[in-house]
């Protein structure tokens, strides 16, 4: 019997002992990752890794004698970053008008990061230490994939879309060289979840329609791609306790199983296991990540709750909506004639980096996220809470009622605000979210504006055989440019990510809506998904193809046979926010489950370690392997769960 399937048969064991409880009524419990040493404290929210705690606690890492901490308070625009206790200043001088992408530590005390900007020429910098030191246009779309005393690996895109890893070298002054030395050129590959390991780079890859997919294994130094390892796909990397045994090499799950099965391990691992105990809950919406991060995970935990009963969902999920509420401008000292006390005001979106912009649309998004999910709680919502995620609405659709233009029927953006669109009419995203903002507040008044919004919006549709189809601005805005006729008829259709906005809450109003339309955006989204995983950018086919453009987010309400099919294996973006809630929508827990998850130890070759099988939802949430949701009662300590050995009855070797 080899050791990772010693552990796993332990770990199978061990979980019995912690399972949830079956009755209602749960008030405290765990999440534990036992493989990440991170545990969350169901009732205070309280995350620990590795001897450190705080409500949102993203990064404890340790590389040589220097220790990183990465955490916020409710509301920080930017998080806090220590390195052996002392704040890095220089990092949140470098954030607020930019989003900040994860931050590498290098042995020597050394730190990278990535900065993108969402205006300007928007571009992507690297940052060390706090100076510049590389450059890429708007497509460059760059990650770090390693950073030590030595050097920086970096994936990123060329002018042609292909990707490549660049190895970028640190000078005798500990600088990162602006010149690179490419070490993979991907071609037609898109390279998903990475790891680098003695000199192999250990690829999750996808090399187009008709090839293979799967688990690659690369030697940086030949920088040949190859066949890969392992052909399925399914096969992930896996972090479970013992996996680090595996010397040189990785631990990788392929999984296969009924629909249901694949998309709630897709969900639950999607969200339990990255930004465990919603640690980005704390944030403000500077950089959008309340409303385009956040507001999603929220969704997704009180559906999973509303569907499963299991109350590490709701815990999660209140956790959230009581941070967020936290972060409003009010409560931070933010408010002003245009950020509303009840609103989270951006910071990347204006043309002066020293205004903060209340957009409606990222408003909408949270607020809307907030009541939805308060709904889905039931009586686990306090009410409380629920009033003051009421008033809070309320206060929003007070805030905007200048920018609602009586005579056209629909809101504008505000023209006093440093805006590139400042003073003209909003897109329909924004039109459709907001107007479901209204459509739950207890005001008849603001019903029967939602409705006619929806309803102006419904007649600017078009459709042909492939279904309806939109645009991104209302024909007022058009008009206000002195379009007319022919021109107006030129313009783009609304893309795909967009569309997934305006149909998130579109669904709202089914008793409102034409028969018809529901079938119009389903013949639609299977036109999209009929170009496989590089969809077009536009919903009529027009436009740059892209894994970014995939379906996601309110797509779901409108879910067809094509899309159940796509997000029973990982889509593009498996781990967004918005493909997680595809996931959480679409699982059904009163079908046929069945998961089998077969674990593989890849060195030279990829070797087959053992299995484990799920005949329910509810037997795979209380012993995966993955994580535990304990209760008080019955809890054992990270420490303990890490060091078990015994048993290996469960384990089947084949």
């Amino acid at each position: 019997m080899n050791y990772l399937s010693h552990v796993l048969a332990l770990f199978s064991v061990l979980v019995a002992s912690c399972a949830l409880a079956e009755e209602p009524g749960l008030k405290s419990g765990h999440l534990i990752l036992p493989a990440q040493g991170t545990e969350v404290d169901l009732q205070t929210g309280a995350v620990s890794r590795k001897g450190v705690t705080g409500q949102c606690l993203e990064t404890v890492s340790q590389a040589g004698g220097s220790r990183l901490v990465v955490s916020r308070n409710p509301g920080d625009d930017v998080p806090n970053v220590t390195v052996n206790g002392t704040i890095q200043s220089w990092v949140s001088d470098a954030g607020g008008a930019a989003r900040l992408g994860s931050v590498r530590l290098a042995r020597d005390g050394s730190l990278a990061l990535l900065r993108s900007w969402k205006t300007g020429d928007k571009q992507t910098e690297l940052l060390q230490d706090g100076q510049i030191v590389r450059k890429w246009e708007r497509s460059g779309s760059p990650k770090i994939l390693r950073f030590t005393e030595n050097e920086a690996i970096i994936l990123e895109s060329g002018d042609a879309q292909s990707w490549h890893l660049n190895l970028y070298p640190r000078n005798l002054q500990g600088r990162i060289e602006p010149r690179a030395r490419t070490l993979v050129d991907f071609g037609s590959c898109r390279p998903g979840r990475m790891r680098i390991d003695n000199g192999i780079l250990w690829a999750q890859m996808d090399c187009g329609e008709g090839t293979d997919g799967g688990i690659f294994r690369i030697d940086m130094e030949k920088g040949e791609i190859g066949a890969p390892f392992l052909i399925s796909p399914t096969a992930e990397f896996a972090t479970i306790p013992g996996s680090a045994a595996t010397a040189n090499g990785q631990t990788v799950a392929v999984v296969s199983g009924t629909p249901a099965a694949l998309q709630l391990y897709y969900a639950a691992t999607g969200l339990l296991l990255s930004q465990s105990g919603e640690v980005r809950a704390c944030a403000s919406d500077a950089e959008g990540l309340q409303s385009w991060n956040q507001s999603y995970r929220l969704r997704s935990l009180s559906t999973l709750f509303q569907k499963t009963g299991d109350e590490a969902f709701a815990a999660l999920a209140l956790k959230s909506m009581r941070l967020t509420l936290a972060a409003q401008d009010g409560k931070q000292g933010r408010a002003g004639i245009s950020n509303p006390e009840c609103g989270w005001s951006s910071t990347i979106y204006g043309q002066n980096a020293d205004e903060r912009l209340s957009l409606m649309i990222n408003q909408a998004m949270i607020a809307n996220a907030l009541d939805s999910s308060c709904r889905k709680l039931g009586k686990l919502c306090p009410p409380a809470l629920s009033r003051k995620i009421t008033a809070s609405n309320l206060c929003l659709a007070r805030a905007y009622e200048e920018d609602f233009d009586t005579e056209a029927g629909i809101y504008t953006i505000n023209a006093r605000v440093d805006f590139r669109f400042a003073g003209k009419f909003a897109p329909w995203n924004w039109q459709i979210a907001f107007a479901a903002l209204l459509s739950e507040l207890p005001d008849a008044d603001y019903k029967a504006r939602a409705r006619q919004i929806v309803q102006a919006f419904l007649k600017e549709w078009q459709s042909d055989k492939n279904g309806g189809l939109w645009r991104y601005w209302p024909s007022q805005y058009y008009l206000e440019k002195g379009l007319t006729g022919d021109q107006l008829g030129d313009q783009r259709f609304e893309d795909t990510g967009h569309a997934g906005i305006t149909l998130l809450t579109l669904s709202d109003f089914t008793k409102g809506l034409a028969p018809e339309t529901a079938d119009l955006v389903k013949r639609r989204l299977d036109y999209i998904l009929s170009f496989g995983k590089e969809t077009p950018r536009d919903l009529d086919g027009d436009g740059p193809a892209g894994h970014r453009w995939f379906p996601a987010g309110g797509w779901s309400h409108y879910a067809t046979e094509e899309l159940q099919l796509a997000y029973e294996a990982p889509v593009p973006g498996r781990f967004s926010a918005d493909s997680l809630y595809v996931y959480s929508r679409l699982f059904d827990p009163a079908a046929r489950f069945q998961l089998t998850i077969d674990f593989h130890s890849c060195r030279q070759t990829c070797q087959f370690q053992g299995r484990q099988s799920f005949s329910s939802w509810q037997s795979f949430l209380k012993s995966n392997p993955f994580f535990l949701i304990s209760t008080a009662d019955t809890d054992v300590s990270t420490e303990t769960k890490q060091e078990v050995r015994g048993n290996t009855s469960k384990i089947h070797n084949q």
